[in-house]
């Protein structure tokens, strides 16, 4: 349906905005809203800088966590793509040293997501396409409550109709200053359901780790001797045995590991085979929308987040349809634990061709989803699916060998404490998202009443 604004010149932006889509019917009205409130800039409320310029230095092991655009989503964090830096660079750029409590938000991309940074993911720093907003003390509302305005319609808008740019759209610094944030009397209420959002979080995170505590120990890899030793001798015939010549698949360590993983006997692929359901757009009507899961979209805590795409732009990677109950495990630098579970309402969903898709209900040995997907995420598991990658730049696991990776099937009771933090966990991030939404909601619904 067409859509029009009728604008005087004396109501052009300084002169500064011509462009059509800045006056849109929907903008004008929520700007309209908000010139009846009080409202303060950001500028006005704080410090307002931008991440390091430079090119990250990023390092394997032992870094700082890098943050970039695709990590900040809807007042949470999407850590399972991000990168570390050294500890040189982060050193050299204590302006960009993120703190507790400092606001982030997305300034390419997804313009306008915003979350809060959290103790437990410091130390860290963020990159150029992040913005760093350090609201006062003394400021009239907090952090979390900007947070969840910039997260809602009266946000969003503000950020789009602000980001400039011809191939890509940039919200710049100085836009990010001008942004009005309106004092409402609901700011209180918001800011307290936005961190329990937060809570809800850190309580997810704290079950899956119980999840892969009592994992470990019941593999009995809790306390195995792991030996750093870089000397080590191997015969010609263990070469042979193994089909391996690389000095890192025989370490003491690597070898320790892969011992106690094979006294089972027992293979992923007897607990969970690939479900090969290929998806194809050319079978599926031009003008619909599938939801799509690429190893951007995976959560770091077992989940991934379907995002909607037209099948006209369907990438070729998107190759897999996934059914609840599936694990999804990505093969492209399997060191990071990316694997999520595929819920009940991701029935249909396509992911793409960088993850394996495993069916546990399709096994010799029945598995529970969530004892697999504690399993794959398991830093020694990781380690070990590294072991088998190919090629330097790009290392991924062939799937043949990911189906011969040994397994260990934990008794039942083991089995049902699992399951149990696992379910916990995923039911600590539905509660976060709610309470986000109707925070976002109270927002919304209190500009319309004092518009009216």
């Amino acid at each position: 349906m067409a859509a029009w604004s009728v604008v005087k010149k004396s109501a052009l932006v300084g002169g500064l905005r011509l462009d059509p889509e800045y006056y849109q019917p929907r903008y004008l009205a929520d700007s309209a809203r908000l010139d009846a409130l009080d409202v303060r800039t950001i500028g006005s409320m704080g410090i307002v800088t931008d991440g390091i310029h430079a090119s990250p230095d990023e390092v394997e092991e032992g870094g700082i966590l890098y943050l970039s655009a695709k990590c900040v989503k809807d007042n949470h964090f999407v850590l399972g793509d991000a990168i570390h830096i050294s500890h040189a660079q982060h050193q050299a750029n204590p302006r960009t040293s993120l703190k507790s409590g400092d606001l982030l938000i997305t300034t390419v991309g997804t313009i306008g997501n915003a979350a809060v940074v959290q103790s437990e993911i410091l130390p860290a720093n963020a990159d150029r396409h992040l913005g760093i907003i350090r609201i006062a003390p003394k400021a009239p509302v907090d952090a979390y409550y900007v947070a969840t305005f910039l997260n809602c319609e009266y946000g969003r808008f503000q950020s789009l109709r602000e980001a400039t740019g011809n191939v890509q759209l940039n919200l710049f610094i100085e836009k990010i200053r001008e942004l009005r944030i309106p004092i409402l009397d609901c700011a209180a209420k918001v800011s307290k359901q936005t961190q329990l959002a937060y809570a809800k979080h850190r309580e997810s995170s704290q079950a899956l780790q119980a999840a892969e505590s009592l994992l470990l120990s019941a593999l009995g890899l809790d306390h195995l001797a792991l030996s750093t030793s870089r000397c080590y001798t191997r015969s010609l015939k263990d070469l042979f045995t193994e089909g391996r010549f690389d000095a890192e698949f025989f370490s003491p360590r690597s070898q320790a590991i892969l011992k106690q993983l094979r006294k089972s006997g027992i293979t992923l692929g007897d607990v969970a085979p690939l479900a090969e359901r290929v998806f194809n757009p050319e079978q599926q009507k031009k003008d619909s929308i599938f939801q799509y899961i690429e190893i951007g979209t995976l959560t770091g805590h077992g989940e991934a987040e379907a995002v909607p795409l037209s099948v006209v732009d369907a990438p070729s990677r998107a190759q897999w349809v996934v059914k609840p109950g599936d694990i999804i495990t990505s093969t492209v630098r399997p060191i990071r634990r990316l694997s999520a579970l595929i819920r009940p309402d991701q029935d249909g969903c396509v992911c793409s061709s960088g993850f394996a898709v495993l069916n546990p209900e399709a096994g010799k040995i029945d598995i529970e989803p969530e004892v697999l997907l504690t399993y794959l995420r398991l830093p020694v598991v990781c380690a070990v699916l590294d072991l088998n990658t190919t090629a330097s730049m790009y290392p991924a696991i062939p799937v043949d060998r990911l189906l011969k990776i040994p397994f260990v099937v934990p008794d039942a009771t083991i089995r049902t404490k699992v399951v149990a933090h696992v379910r916990a966990a995923l039911a600590a991030r539905r509660d976060a998202a709610r309470l986000i939404e109707h925070a976002k909601k109270a927002i919304e619904t209190s500009i319309i009443a004092k518009a009216l």
